[in-house]
This record gives C-alpha cells, sequence and structure tokens, in this order.
C-alpha cells in the first residue's frame, strides 16, 4: 500500500484535514521502504495476493459507490431544470399571449 500512495505524489494543501496529516506522514515514512521489501513481502506472504485483491475489491466498490451518487445528483439537476425551463416557457406565453403554432406568410410586392 505504501508504493501505492507514493504514485499519488500527494502533498500538503491549506484544507489538510487532520486524516490526511496522517496520512502524508505515513506516506513520508513508508516510502523509505525499498521496492525489494515489498517485493519481499509480496513473494513470502501467502495472502498477499488475497490482500491484492481486496483492495482492488474496496477501490472498485468505492468508485461504484461515489459514481452512483453522481448519477442521482446529475438526474436531479436535469430534471430541477427541467422543471424550470418548463416553469418559464409557461411564465412568457402567460405574459406575451399564446404562441400560434402557425406561421404567418408575408406577401413580397
Amino acid at each position: 500500500m505504501s508504493k501505492v500512495l507514493e504514485k499519488l505524489q500527494l502533498d500538503s494543501t491549506p484544507i489538510n484535514t487532520k486524516g490526511f496529516e496522517t496520512l502524508l506522514k505515513l506516506v513520508e515514512k513508508s516510502s523509505r521502504d525499498s521496492f525489494d521489501l515489498n517485493y519481499g513481502l509480496f513473494m513470502y506472504n501467502v495472502n498477499a495476493m488475497e490482500q491484492l485483491e481486496r483492495m482492488d475489491f474496496a477501490f472498485e466498490s468505492l468508485k461504484k459507490k461515489l459514481f452512483g451518487s453522481l448519477h442521482g445528483v446529475l438526474r436531479k439537476e436535469l430534471f430541477e431544470n427541467s422543471e424550470k425551463l418548463k416553469a418559464l416557457q409557461e411564465k412568457s406565453v402567460k405574459q406575451n399571449g399564446a404562441l400560434s403554432s402557425h406561421r404567418e406568410t408575408v406577401k413580397i410586392r
């Protein structure tokens, strides 16, 4: 996990939370670990593949939840905007009179 966090190239920001500060310290300390150490842990830990699969599953699960929420927000905005547009059109019709469904023909002499 330390190498994944290191690849993100996280930087301090003006709005860091305490949790993010802790994460930055973790990255700083663990980024000193060599690749050989990580490789050794992977090669000789019988649970390594299971852990990688669980991390992948957790990440995919979070992405689905985030995108699922995004879909709901976008749908709400689309329908609200649609309803606002319809209300504006109805208001305009009331103020300007009914819209004519036929075109007036203009004769040129």
